[in-house]
């Protein structure tokens, strides 16, 4: 499996290239140079129920795509409990880990809202006809609409070079539930952001896939 080197296409925010402390953009990705090597997961910034949703789908989705070699978790924690390492230093962190990668993630947007509104029918009541011979009333419903979007920014950085590569995972949907004749039922809020989740970072991969 191999990632393409060709210009991002639509359905992204672009992938930059910044050599060590250049502010320098470029719009090829490059990030075929990775394939193969081992990577470490050493930040996921987001809020604690969020950061393990976006955790566990970064990970399965860099599992399933088999392109590079994901440093164990345990590995990173226990590299992060050595008594000299520094905090805040997350390089050196992904190099005790052994990494060649080090890999972070940040929340730019994830979010799921409930909207409510209502719809309108035309329906048959039998005692209106009854009474007045024409039974065509309107007839209002409740409906519900669960929004999501999800925007995670991906930051790779090559250990031996301080080369970043940083690109934008994102994904957006909506389900909606009409109370024509129960009441409006919509999927739980974090198992509709999981499967949000999964699909911005399924597609970030795939896109660089020939």
């Amino acid at each position: 499996m191999r990632l393409a080197t060709g210009l991002l296409v639509a359905g992204f925010s672009g992938l930059a290239l910044l050599a060590g402390c250049s502010t320098a953009r470029k719009e090829t990705p490059e990030l075929n140079t990775m394939v193969g090597k081992k990577v470490a997961l050493v930040d996921v910034d987001a809020e604690a129920t969020d950061r393990s949703i976006i955790e566990v789908a970064l990970v399965n989705q860099l599992r399933e795509r088999g392109t590079f070699i994901l440093v164990p978790k345990q590995d990173v924690d226990t590299a992060r409990k050595q008594p000299d390492l520094n905090p805040i230093d997350w390089k050196e962190l992904a190099r005790r880990a052994g990494a060649d990668y080090a890999l972070r993630a940040k929340t730019l947007d994830f979010t799921a809202e409930v909207r409510e509104g209502y719809g309108e029918d035309e329906v048959e009541d039998s005692q209106l006809k009854a009474e007045r011979g024409d039974g065509k009333t309107q007839r209002l419903y409740k409906i519900k609409k669960l929004e999501g979007n999800v925007r995670i920014q991906l930051e790779f950085t090559e250990l031996a070079t301080n080369d970043t590569r940083v690109g934008i995972a994102e994904a957006s949907d909506q389900v909606t539930a009409e109370a024509r004749t129960s009441s409006a039922q919509l999927p739980p809020r974090l198992r509709f952001l999981e499967k949000l989740a999964n699909t911005a970072f399924r597609t970030f991969f795939e896109r660089y896939e020939d």
